[in-house]
């Protein structure tokens, strides 16, 4: 019987709640896919190679901290929200320039931000609080939560968005409830998004050039 083939993957993020959503939708997606298509059973080892360094740092540190995690790692994910994915374009091209041994890197950018896939279940977000007020989502169709990019105050902004939705529930920090919404939303309705499309494409392209699918 053939072994099993082990996937590590890394996770540079914009901050602490990120990786709280992010590292467990991956490796979610990541199970699904290889589970469907794998070329040979492949496991994806956890929890995920991280840094202390964030995807906001200065380029030059930002640099070595993923030339680090790429030495780690079969693929890295670089988690940017949606306006800055321009500035991630230079790092990855950097990253691909690396050694074929290091990790393919795969920038990971929702739009508006982390907190727009957070919201795109509906269902999701009362089963993991029953508390949670959805007459305060403007959103019905997953794909409304990618509309536009509105500023920090306005009634839209995500963030505002989800502390509407759950003030009822009592809960304001992430924490509380991001991990175990990464593990309740349906890939399906994420898949309806088109930053998400992306991502999984870019994830896909990944794979193949490790040579996973």
């Amino acid at each position: 019987m053939s072994r099993v083939r082990l996937l590590r993957f890394g996770l540079l993020v914009e901050g602490p709640s990120d990786l709280l959503f992010l590292e467990r939708l991956i490796i979610r997606q990541l199970e699904e896919t290889l589970h469907a298509r794998a070329l040979k059973a492949t496991e994806v080892l956890t929890p995920c190679e991280t840094s202390p360094v964030y995807s906001t740092a200065e380029p030059k540190a930002l640099l070595q901290a993923a030339t680090e995690l790429a030495d780690r790692c079969d693929v890295l994910f670089v988690h940017r929200d949606h306006k800055e994915i321009p500035d991630a374009h230079g790092l990855l091209e950097a990253l691909s320039a690396l050694p074929k041994r290091a990790a393919a890197p795969v920038l990971l950018g929702p739009r508006v931000m982390t907190e727009s896939w957070v919201l795109a279940d509906r269902a999701a977000l009362t089963r993991v609080q029953p508390a949670a007020d959805l007459s305060a989502h403007p959103h019905p169709h997953p794909a409304d939560v990618e509309q536009g990019s509105p500023a920090p105050g306005h009634p839209a902004h995500p963030k505002r968005v989800l502390a509407n939705v759950l003030k009822k529930a009592r809960r304001s920090d992430p924490g509380d409830y991001f991990a175990r919404l990464a593990d309740e939303v349906d890939l399906s309705v994420l898949g309806k998004l088109s930053s998400y499309q992306r991502w999984l494409a870019d994830t896909d392209e990944a794979l193949m050039r490790k040579k996973y699918l």
